[in-house]
């Protein structure tokens, strides 16, 4: 049997140069060999079991919109998906490599799988806005506030701006540059590292002067029967007096003469009016913070919610209102957008809303409103003027007695003569500085410093209406001492 297996490898080896075909036909030409499975190298071994599939992998990638990435896969793939092509494309690069491509700012899954459909990988795919205009900011933001640390984040229609700087002219600088490069809103989240506060003083004065003078004589009064002068009756009853300026009513004196009475009317009147008014508003905020300000109050006006004739509040405010956000810059100088109003309730104006409902109305109120809105700069404690107005407005009328008005110097008694002169005049000003915290607060002036109620006997006997003592004024040194 040895021999056999001997002269079966001789032949074996000769017939091996003939081809595959030569070997075939030897195969099926060979004889069984009983000797055992040991020593019959022909002998067929038993088929492998499918080796089982890898877990799949999960991962993800992110990237901004037009750039790319190259993702390496765990294995080699047969089969890429993307879930959304319009946010992401995805092409192979080789068996065990994808390039993904961001397009639109999103999220999707791409999912990789061998030729069988098993799934060997899938990833979550996050595209971000572009960041050209982030990573342009961070480059020049070196050249308007060098050293810093400034990082940009671009978001869908603005950009997030942090980081930090060393002043705040630096900060609004590179928040100017951020709004040019975006082109929309900028989120403003730099740390200065010398914050600056700002005191800002605004003044609204405003002067008012009205003058009316009336002087006539109101024919129209005459009586019915008319003045008796001689066998004849005089009745003047279509001449009137100027028309009235001034909601006072003019005086009423009567006038007798020999040989008749009638009740004429003296249009007699002179009034002056006088209105002053001033407001002082002060805030203090960090610079390049907005800071607002507002004493006075709301008034409600009703608005239609709908057809069904409901009607919901809402609320208009009035009074003092400043907001102002201040900049210092690099040479302490002070950039201020400021804006005051001041407003005032106004019935005169007010107009009447219905509801729809029967007999239900409402009355709304209009304002008398004083307002400017402007940029400057200046330095601390330095003052400027940013509005002003100067009106002045006169009115005249004059009516009489068609003929007997024209007279020379008893055409007075028959005319009336009326005049009316409005002046106003208004100033704002602003003036910033630039503040300290005081180490003791006692020390900050209030307007109840040195008040306190008085009691029964100081307000009923000797009618005080403060009950402390004014203290006696204390003349710094020792005695003897001269303050020169």
């Amino acid at each position: 049997m040895r021999s056999l297996k001997i002269s079966a490898s001789a032949w074996l080896a000769v017939v091996a140069g003939f081809g595959a075909s030569a070997s075939l036909a030897f195969a099926q030409s060979q004889p069984e060999d009983t000797s055992g499975a040991a020593d019959t190298p022909a002998a067929a071994a038993p088929s492998a079991a499918p080796a089982p599939v890898p877990p799949a992998y999960f991962g993800s990638v992110a990237l901004a919109k037009g750039k790319g990435k190259l993702v390496k896969l765990p294995r080699a793939v047969a089969n890429l998906f993307v879930a959304d092509d319009s946010i992401a494309s995805v092409r192979p690069a080789s068996p065990g490599v994808m390039f993904v491509f961001g397009k639109t700012p999103g999220t999707t899954d791409v999912v990789a799988t061998d030729q069988d459909g098993n799934r060997i990988a899938q990833y979550s795919v996050t595209v971000n806005p572009s960041d050209y205009e982030s990573s342009r900011l961070e480059s020049q933001s070196q050249a308007v506030a060098p050293g810093n640390g400034v990082t940009a984040e671009s978001e869908p229609g603005g950009m997030v701006v942090r980081g930090t700087v060393n002043t705040p002219q630096e900060a609004d600088n590179v928040v100017n540059q951020a709004k040019a490069i975006s082109g929309g809103s900028v989120i403003n989240d730099l740390t200065v590292n010398e914050p600056i506060q700002v005191q800002l003083k605004v003044r609204i004065a405003s002067m008012d002067r009205s003058i009316t003078r009336q002087l006539g004589i109101n024919w129209s009064s005459v009586g019915e029967a008319g003045t008796m002068i001689g066998q004849f009756a005089l009745h003047i009853s279509s001449a009137s007096a100027a028309a009235s300026l001034s909601s006072v009513p003019p005086g009423v004196v009567g006038v007798t003469f020999p040989g008749g009475t009638f009740e004429g009317v003296i249009d007699a009147l002179a009034t002056d009016n006088l209105a002053h008014v001033l407001a002082e508003p002060t805030l203090t905020t960090l610079s390049g913070t907005q800071a607002n300000f507002q004493v006075g109050g709301q008034f409600p006006i009703p608005v239609s919610t709908g057809t069904n004739g409901s009607v919901s509040v809402s609320y208009k405010d009035y009074g003092v209102l400043l907001s102002f956000i201040p900049t210092v810059l690099s040479d302490g100088r002070i950039a201020l957008q400021v804006a005051p109003q001041m407003s005032e309730i106004n019935s005169a104006n007010s107009s009447i809303i219905s509801t729809g409902a029967a007999g239900e109305a409402f009355a709304v109120p209009s304002l008398t409103m004083t307002s400017a809105s402007t940029t400057v700069i200046l330095g601390s404690g330095q003052g400027m003027a940013i509005a002003g107005l100067l009106e002045d407005t006169s009115n005249q009328v004059d009516n009489g007695v068609p003929g007997l008005s024209e007279v020379p110097l008893l055409g007075a008694l028959f005319r009336g003569d009326a005049f009316q002169r409005e002046q106003q005049e208004l100033v704002i000003t602003v003036t910033p500085y630039l503040v300290n915290p005081v180490n003791n607060p006692g020390s900050l002036a209030s307007p109840d410093d040195g008040w306190s109620p008085p009691n029964d006997l100081q307000r009923i006997l000797l009618l005080r209406d403060n009950g402390t003592d004014t203290a006696s004024t204390r003349i710094p040194g020792d005695a003897g001492f001269m303050v020169q």
